[in-house]
């Protein structure tokens, strides 16, 4: 690709996690400027897109010719990269998607994307696609689908007799041709905020610490994106325990006044009964308190939750 522009669009055509592994693989200092034009970008035209998978097209034929494939070949390229451990739970994906025949085309796709093609279908035909596809793929597939047809489907699956090959040949013919281009999704913050999430939490804190440097006001956006006061929810008590320990009792007592009842038990269980009852008394003695301060209030407390897992003196979930 000759610009971050063209690499921006091709990121956002790919699905989120195979687009993650990309930058996973990039450079640091590439990897940041995609990230960071992913970021930017605004609305990407079909043409646009066309003219980069076009372009991306014609450089990868270009290379060199490869060594002849095979799983054969896949299992030692894997070994070597990754060690015989870590790769066999990759290699058993890579198996999962070759033991679906002609519906192999649909594992590179996110869920989303599949699902439109089958959902007027009949429950048999989606048994059928459902019975080729990896389990994984098959049930996020199913998760958007009414309950009533999840549960039609179970039951096809496991009544499924073999299918003739011609007729999955047909079925997957049927979808190839109205799959499409693939999807682009808008780029923006949140979509850029998805790609670290997605990506490992050593390449993820790179990219933010760089990112400073050339948009300090950017990577503090995606900080607050990463994480949120509502968060607070996906926390082990431990952890909120230490951070309880590190922050302010007025600024979580202004926090929790309006706070969700399930965000302000879990963080009062996190306290001792007595600690706990004082911060109910300081919560009482407030009196009302402005939208803005609460806001406020709650977005210097994710600040410092992030400064704290900065310093590694906790660990944030993905």
């Amino acid at each position: 690709m000759h610009n971050t522009s063209q690499a921006a669009i091709l990121l956002l055509s790919l699905d989120q996690s195979l687009a993650a592994q990309v930058l996973g693989h990039l450079p640091r200092e590439l990897a940041e400027r995609a990230s960071l034009a992913v970021a930017e970008i605004g609305e990407v035209t079909q043409e646009q897109q066309q003219a980069v998978l076009i372009e991306f097209k014609s450089l990868f034929h270009s290379r060199p010719r490869l060594r002849r494939g095979g799983p054969e070949s896949a299992r030692q390229l894997l070994a070597q990269t990754f060690g015989v451990d870590e790769a066999a739970p990759i290699q058993a994906r890579l198996e999962q998607t070759r033991d679906a025949g002609p519906f192999a085309f649909l594992t590179t796709r996110h869920a989303d994307d599949i699902r439109p093609l089958l959902i007027d279908e009949s429950p048999q035909l989606i048994a059928v696609v459902a019975a080729q596809l990896p389990p994984a793929l098959s049930a996020a597939v199913l998760a958007g689908l009414r309950v009533d047809v999840q549960a039609d489907v179970l039951q096809r699956v496991a009544r499924l007799g073999p299918t003739d090959p011609e007729v999955l040949a047909d079925i997957a013919a049927s979808l190839k041709s109205r799959i499409g281009q693939p999807p682009v999704r808008k780029g923006g913050v949140s979509r850029a905020a998805a790609l670290l999430r997605e990506s490992p939490r050593t390449t993820s804190r790179s990219m933010l610490a760089a990112l400073d440097d050339q948009s300090a006001d950017l990577a503090d956006e995606l900080r607050q994106t990463l994480f949120s006061f509502d968060d607070l929810l996906k926390l082990d008590p431990d952890t909120l325990q230490l951070i309880l320990q590190e922050t302010d009792d007025r600024q979580w007592a202004m926090a929790l006044k309006a706070s969700p009842e399930p965000v302000r038990r879990k963080v009062l269980g996190c306290l001792s009964p007595h600690v706990a009852q004082a911060m109910k008394e300081e919560m009482a003695s407030l009196g009302p308190i402005r939208l803005s301060e609460m806001t406020a209030v709650r977005q210097q407390i994710a600040d410092s939750i992030r400064r704290l897992e900065d310093a590694g003196m906790i660990e944030l979930p993905v």
